[in-house]
């Protein structure tokens, strides 16, 4: 029998039973099933309960962890408009990751070059008793980009600003010759291989570059969901090798294995980038 949850009204857990049970249902029985639970089930499916569990569980280290990059940020950058966190150090709570993301935006400029800004990001990282990884932008440039820059619809979808107000347009609008740019670094990564072996790539870089091609995929579809890209992933490799590309193993056969992995993965959203007819939208309105 299905017991009442948050995610199943009581109604829909009659309807379940009926079904389970075998008894006739009624036409508003079958809609119910058709719109409202089905659907549900698939996206419980999705869910890695123990992961959702990490999340929902209260980390002390929380507070002080923000508070921390909350005010080296703002004593090392003016004009400050908004600190967000994302990435894997908020997506498991801040118990299982290798650096803290920080996404900074500005009112206004305070470098000249691009240069000067990583150089401003890397001195504040190395002040840092926290591993971080900070990008700089301004308000306007996260703003207009937004719609059409897959590492910040990714970057944002499991994020946390702790300072400020972060905005951007909520449409996405992403172009056949955008999603093509955005796989050069896998390619890069592949011709790396090709021309050197594979002693010429780290892990990490094979990591990305696979990860990169998987978001291409799941952004074709639709799809801004974290857990899903994770668990495809894990899915398709295995959770010993991930775990050992994101650590950066020195193995020739992981880098091997993912190598293989990485170029059927880049050519097969390749064919599908060039069969699109029309760019891909959806979303309305903005924040």
């Amino acid at each position: 029998m299905v017991q009442k949850s948050i995610l199943i009204t009581k109604r829909e857990a009659e309807v379940i039973n009926k079904r389970l049970q075998n008894r006739k249902l009624t036409q508003q029985d079958s809609n119910y099933l058709s719109r409202y639970v089905r659907p549900k089930l698939r996206e419980m499916a999705h869910i890695d309960s123990r992961l959702l569990l990490s999340r929902l569980e209260y980390n002390r280290k929380i507070p002080s962890i923000e508070r921390y990059i909350k005010d080296l940020i703002l004593k090392n950058i003016k004009y400050v408009s908004s600190i967000t966190v994302y990435g894997s150090a908020v997506y498991n709570n801040y118990r299982d990751y290798n650096d803290i993301d920080v996404l900074v935006t500005v009112r206004r400029k305070t470098w000249k070059r691009l240069g000067e800004k990583l150089l401003l990001a890397r001195k504040i990282q190395k002040k840092s008793k926290l591993k971080l990884d900070i990008k700089i932008y301004t308000d306007e440039y996260v703003y207009y980009s937004y719609p059409n820059n897959i590492v910040l619809i990714y970057g944002l979808k499991d994020s946390k600003t702790i300072y400020g107000l972060l905005r951007h347009k909520k449409n996405i609008e992403i172009k056949k010759l955008y999603l093509k740019m955005h796989s050069d670094y896998s390619e890069m990564i592949l011709d790396n291989v090709k021309e050197d072996g594979i002693s010429s790539v780290s892990a990490k870089d094979l990591y990305s570059a696979i990860r990169n091609m998987a978001i291409i995929k799941l952004i074709m579809k639709k799809t801004v969901d974290n857990i899903q890209l994770n668990q495809i992933l894990e899915n398709e490799l295995g959770k010993n090798i991930i775990k050992r590309l994101k650590n950066n193993s020195k193995s020739t056969v992981v880098k091997e294995i993912a190598y293989l992995y990485l170029k059927d993965l880049y050519n097969s959203t390749i064919k599908l980038i060039n069969s699109l007819k029309e760019e891909i939208k959806w979303g309305k309105g903005n924040r």
